[in-house]
């Protein structure tokens, strides 16, 4: 009984963990971002701008960094109203601008974070 015990334990462990590694819609994440609060996310079907744009100053609240991190802007195309704060570490953010150079480019980010305070991106994969 034992044995049946801890493998079900097991079983669920590993379901739970390939779940939480599957890339979710980022529609999905920005009509409630708060259920993602302090979990590590990786996001799909969106943007990463480069540059300055209107998007920008949509922004309904500052965007503050911590330091040694720079802002990012995302554009989630199925809600393109979604604004939120994201930021990644500044020699990744430049490796990022170096590849991308100076324009838009769809990708998936793994980030985690809350609403408040805002989410840091830890891991990008473009062209995607």
């Amino acid at each position: 009984m034992k044995k049946l015990t801890l493998l079900f334990a097991f079983a669920f462990a590993v379901v739970g963990f390939a779940m939480a590694q599957m890339p979710i819609p980022g529609e999905i994440f920005a009509k409630n971002p708060e259920r993602f609060n302090g979990r590590k996310v990786t996001l799909k079907n969106i943007e990463i701008v480069e540059g300055h744009t209107d998007h920008d100053a949509l922004l309904t609240r500052p965007c503050r960094p911590p330091r040694g991190f720079t802002q990012v802007t995302l554009f989630f195309k199925g809600m393109p109203e979604y604004n939120g704060c994201f930021f990644m570490a500044e020699k990744m953010k430049t490796q990022m601008h170096r590849e991308i150079g100076h324009k838009s480019t769809p990708a998936q980010v793994t980030i985690r974070g809350d609403s408040r305070s805002g989410y840091m991106i830890s891991f990008y994969q473009l062209g995607l």
